[in-house]
């Protein structure tokens, strides 16, 4: 079943050339997605359309069969519960702990106090944190701000995760550890999309899908695994 299509889409900045034209693509429910391209190709923008930060010009966009301005015109703020997204500078407060962040979606769409407790508590242990449950996040390392802000995504029980560049500044082994805990939420059954230029990211996770933006559209391609030498 297809989670998100897009038709025919334009996308535009006053001043600038054409980022998308007449692009299209479609999101299949469950998939695991990497969407690949250069600095300044658009991923970003993509993301930000399919969060509802960002409108386009021409074309259709449906979720789930509905269309997508009707969304964004009357119900925005439905979908984006049904979202979690990721960020590469992760947007923590930083003087609040990392259970205080976490909790954060749940206590301002108005959760009560002990589901607050029991969704914050079981997504500590799936992100591996619970050893730095009232640590001030700005005492963190990279890697562990970045679970810290995938708990925050997931902790509301999102459909779709949307993460944009969520390894690009981090080393290769807190970027392994990333992949797998995103690995482990598809495997749960949400549908991942991952924007990012870093291609050797797709050979880590088995079975997923890559696109990569070019000529301001969307190619399915496959990645190629460097011979050993």
């Amino acid at each position: 079943m297809a989670f998100i299509t897009c038709q025919h889409m334009y996308k535009k900045y006053p001043g600038t050339d054409w980022i998308f034209y007449n692009a299209g693509l479609s999101i299949e429910q469950g998939q695991f997605l990497f969407v690949l391209g250069n600095s300044g190709s658009g991923k970003t923008t993509f993301i930000k359309i399919l969060c509802g930060q960002e409108g386009y010009d021409r074309g259709r966009i449906f979720v789930k069969n509905r269309n997508f301005r009707n969304i964004r015109r009357k119900h925005l703020h439905l979908w984006r519960r049904t979202l979690g997204v990721v960020f590469q500078d992760f947007r923590l407060l930083e003087d609040r702990t990392v259970k205080e962040n976490i909790a954060l979606p749940l206590v301002i769409t108005g959760f009560g106090k002990k589901e607050v407790i029991d969704r914050v508590n079981a997504v500590l242990k799936l992100v591996d944190l619970q050893h730095r449950a009232d640590v001030p996040c700005k005492l963190l390392s990279g890697g562990e701000q970045q679970r810290v802000a995938i708990g925050r995504a997931i902790v509301h029980g999102p459909e779709l995760i949307l993460a944009d560049e969520p390894t690009g500044s981090l080393d290769d082994d807190h970027t392994r550890r990333i992949l797998q805990l995103f690995t482990t939420l598809h495997r749960r059954g949400l549908t991942v999309v991952i924007a990012t230029h870093d291609r050797r990211l797709p050979l880590a996770v088995k079975g997923c899908r890559t696109v990569m933006i070019r000529d301001k559209n969307f190619v399915d391609v496959v990645p190629v695994k460097r011979a050993n030498k």
